[in-house]
């Protein structure tokens, strides 16, 4: 007999949501990917109730964010100088809207209350999980993280990434979870079935897990693991044989320093320090916004006299700061110092942080100036591709969480020969957030088969190989520079041949023949 839905349910959902970011950075215990996720499907498959569901997902949403990415506040109040009711409020607002997708990954799933369990355990919720986490790369400009797949960066399963990119390796993941509740779930579950009833047309019936089901179950882990563990032996890139001496440049200035007037000077002093001790490089890079201005501020003290040393050291030099373009605006960039070009190759920001470098109806914002710092204007969007020529090579350039987004930094492949990413996590210093945002970072050297150079004010900065492994780095919140030699890699992998467009189009094209399915009621299994 099937046991009534206990109200409970919501708060072990949320508990299990909360629990789902101890497979993330920086804790990385991974099986707690597959089996968060399992504890919500097993909770979902006890109700054919579309309210419940929602409810569900809902809850779990909460749980994930709550916990994984509620440090927008420490910027809103540590930063912004929000009042703490004020931040606490605007964060818990993030946090339930981020829930609601969640919410909508439910209310997927309750469209196939009529499918048989199986389907729904390893076709239905894997497929929905994986069609939400798509939609919040790109709802409100998107915001890709805590997505399944990131947590299995170290595993074998990331032998995926190179074909389907991060939502292939989340579609796996989320598999193996329906995978253990097929295989360790009682037969506490149930499904509408079509009856001859005069008053009805579905009733709700018990439905056990098969022998069959359970063997299945285990076959298809088994095979997953197996396949991530062939696919990540695979070549997808060669060899050009060329190498490329880096430094990246980590100063761990602090934020709540960074910015003050008698402060600039010596923030600066501290990277050409830094820089001159590292000349033997061929490649140098500062991170974002390490010149705390306007280039033209500093032309004198900072440009001039680096590009002079850059072209005597041959050695390209890699800063960021802020373009002030003619209409006033200021645009996210970094420059090249070191070689004849004039003026420098230059790259600005394209994907801006919504409510951090722009802000949606600004002018009729002001009011909230009594409360917290409200910027004079929204930085510009930057225009054209992300190459930028170091030397002999192109480089995709990437700035802030724009390496979040597989799709983008493709875009500028198979010209890149590796990825630059520039950084300042200061704002969230002591947060889970830096250490999440680098173990994001290296989904996309993986995706792409280049190595990832990260520089960072206070960490996480590393090089990164094209598997995705962090070979050489300094502690967060300390003073260094990474050294180490990249190679340069040529060809293209699946991922950046066809983008997200097959994993979407395969998950959609599953969703609806699996309701077809449910419609018809067949039982196939």
């Amino acid at each position: 007999m099937q046991q009534a839905f206990k109200t409970r349910y919501y708060l072990y959902s949320l508990i299990a949501g909360a629990l789902l970011v101890l497979a993330f950075a920086p804790f990385n215990l991974f099986p707690i990917a597959y089996l968060a996720p399992a504890f919500l499907f097993y909770l979902m498959i006890k109700t054919n109730r579309r309210a419940q569901l929602v409810k569900l997902g809902w809850a779990f949403g909460v749980g994930l964010f709550g916990a994984g990415a509620s440090w927008v506040f420490q910027s809103m109040h540590g930063f912004a100088q929000a009042p703490i009711v004020l931040a606490g409020f605007l964060t818990l607002l993030f946090v339930m809207g981020l829930a609601l997708q969640l919410a909508l990954f439910g209310w997927i799933a309750a469209h196939f209350t009529k499918s048989l369990l199986i389907i729904r355990l390893l076709l239905v919720y894997p497929c929905a999980w994986v069609f939400v986490e798509w939609i919040r790369g790109w709802l409100f400009t998107g915001f890709p993280w805590l997505l399944l797949g990131h947590s299995q960066v170290d595993t074998w399963l990331a032998g995926y990434v190179p074909i389907g990119g991060n939502l292939l390796l989340s579609l796996v993941t989320a598999v193996i979870a329906g995978a253990i509740v097929t295989i360790l779930a009682s037969s506490n579950a149930e499904r509408f079935q079509k009856v001859n009833l005069p008053a009805a047309n579905y009733v709700r019936v018990a439905e056990p897990l098969s022998h069959l089901s359970r063997v299945l179950g285990v076959v298809l882990v088994l095979s997953l693991v197996a396949g991530g563990w062939f696919t990540s032996h695979q070549a997808w890139v060669e060899d050009s044989g060329k190498t490329l001496k880096v430094s990246l440049l980590q100063a761990n200035i602090s934020q709540d320093q960074k910015w003050l007037p008698d402060q600039r000077g010596p923030s600066v002093e501290r990277y050409m320090q830094m820089t001159r001790d590292n000349w033997q490089s061929d490649l140098i890079i500062w991170p974002e916004t390490a010149i705390p201005g306007r280039f033209n501020e500093f032309t004198d003290a900072v440009i001039n006299p680096m590009q002079q040393e850059a072209l005597a050291n041959k050695t390209k030099l890699v800063v960021g700061g802020f373009h002030q373009l003619p209409g006033g605006q200021f645009e996210n960039s970094v420059i090249v110092l070191g070689d004849d070009t004039q003026p420098p190759d230059r790259y600005a920001k394209r994907h801006l942080v919504p409510l951090g470098e722009y802000i949606p109806l600004l002018q009729h914002l002001r009011w909230l100036e009594r409360w917290m710092n409200i910027p004079y204007d929204n930085l510009a969007r930057g225009s054209g591709d992300g190459l930028i020529t170091i030397g002999d090579f192109k480089a995709n350039v990437s700035i802030c969480y724009e390496d979040v987004f597989g799709e983008e930094i493709i875009a500028d492949l198979p010209e890149a020969d590796f990825l630059i990413n520039v950084t300042n996590d200061g704002w969230f210093s002591g947060s889970l957030q830096p250490y999440q945002h680098m173990q994001i970072a290296r989904l996309r050297a993986l995706e792409t088969g280049r190595f990832l150079l990260r520089a960072t004010n206070t960490g996480v900065s590393g090089i990164v190989d094209h598997k995705g492994k962090i070979i050489s780095t300094v502690p967060a919140y300390e003073q260094g520079v990474v050294n180490g030699e990249i190679r340069i890699l040529k060809g293209i992998t699946p991922y950046v041949q066809y983008g997200n467009s097959l994993v979407v189009g395969g998950i959609s094209i599953l969703l609806l023949l699996g309701f077809l399915l449910a419609r018809r009621n067949k039982n196939v299994l």
